[in-house]
């Protein structure tokens, strides 16, 4: 039997919503964009899943848009805002952001000769609001930052850097992917101008990204074409995934309360358990309920992956000289951590469909591997 840990990478669908997303792929599945009543009936479901995310993000149906993934809601984001900079040339960021910001962001350097801060975080993987600050001036147009890292779970203070830039004429994106169903986020009361959210990421179908754009703001389309999504994201609209999409959001937040109270839980355990065995927590404190990334010194992460992935047990890893994981350990270097604890470093990521035993179970096999692994 499966026992998934992997959950940052990408999550289970709920069985009855991919149900529904087969029926809208084989019975349901006239265009959104024709006139006839099959098109008609797949507009309505569009737009009620638009209104649906809408609802839950407490932002104007007209602010959302979707996307095929929060790779390419990002890529708009960034490369929108640097057509609209002016004559101003910086963007503030962190050295520890998703590679989807990170590269576009280099990009944009190489091409425009935009100045890129990143700025480091502190040991704990959080970076500090004031280095943020200090390092906006009057020639910075864009400050983007994750709500939660991927890799350690660690929450970044977002809400602090929305409140402190909203009187600043500059743009501020959040990318949200890991926020939906481990905290309430709300672009409003964030004070974002953009935020990004991957629908894989909360038991919602691979391919379907979510948008939000404040209105009003600076935006120009990044793909041409028919004129979907108000002209802004050309492309016939993928309605079996959105409509999977806004059902697995609004259901994620509506649980959020129990899994995050079951999953704090199951992470103290994991806490215990892998102290005990002489393993070193690399999350801080502040980091999401989820997500618990561990180093055991002196066995390679890869090496620890695999051999738990022959006894059924799936975690994440961080290690640099994998060619098939996320690419993590720039993070973990960020934080200023040994290259022994960075390379040994491995993720586990819940869910709200992990169990009980699911720990049980990991946490026997990891008693079984490391003794085994060090010698």
């Amino acid at each position: 039997m499966i026992r998934y840990f992997d959950n940052n990478a990408t999550t289970a669908m709920d069985r009855d919503i991919g149900e529904l997303m087969l029926k809208l792929c084989t019975e349901n599945y006239g265009n959104p964009n024709s006139v006839h009543s099959m098109g008609l009936d797949s507009n309505r479901l569009l737009e009620e899943s638009r209104l649906r995310v809408a609802r839950v993000l407490e932002v104007e149906p007209s602010e959302v848009f979707f996307t095929s993934s929060a790779t390419e809601s990002i890529n708009w984001i960034l490369r929108s805002s640097a057509t609209f900079r002016g004559k101003k040339n910086r963007v503030v960021t962190t050295s520890i952001e998703h590679k989807a910001t990170l590269d576009t962001l280099k990009d944009l350097k190489n091409s425009y000769g935009i100045e890129v801060i990143e700025l480091r975080p502190e040991r704990d993987g959080i970076v500090d609001p004031e280095k943020v600050m200090r390092a906006v001036d009057s020639e910075t147009f864009l400050v983007s930052i994750m709500a939660a890292n991927n890799v350690t779970g660690a929450i970044q203070p977002f809400e602090e850097l929305g409140e402190r830039l909203k009187a600043k004429p500059i743009l501020y994106h959040v990318d949200a992917v890991q926020s939906i169903g481990k905290f309430d986020f709300k672009p409003r009361r964030v004070g974002c101008t953009f935020a990004s959210f991957s629908a894989h990421k909360f038991h919602g179908p691979k391919g379907v990204g979510i948008t939000f754009i404040n209105k009003g703001s600076p935006l120009r389309p990044l793909i041409t074409g028919g004129g979907q999504e108000r002209g802004m994201r050309s492309g016939t609209q993928n309605v079996p995934g959105i409509v999977a999409a806004s059902l697995s959001m609004e259901r994620a937040v509506q649980l959020s309360p129990d899994t995050n109270d079951r999953l704090s839980r199951y992470k103290e355990r994991l806490k215990v358990e892998v102290e005990k065995l002489g393993g070193r927590i690399n999350s801080p404190l502040k980091s999401i309920s989820n997500t618990l990334n561990v180093s055991f010194p002196g066995i390679r992460s890869e090496v620890l992956a695999n051999f738990l992935s022959r006894e059924g047990v799936f975690v994440g890893t961080s290690s640099a000289c994998s060619s098939r994981n996320d690419g993590g350990q720039y993070v973990l270097d960020s934080m200023g951590l040994d290259s022994r604890i960075a390379t040994s470093a491995i993720r586990i990521s819940m869910s709200r469909f992990t169990t009980d035993e699911d720990i049980e179970i990991i946490v026997e096999k990891l008693k079984q591997s490391i003794p085994a692994l060090k010698f």
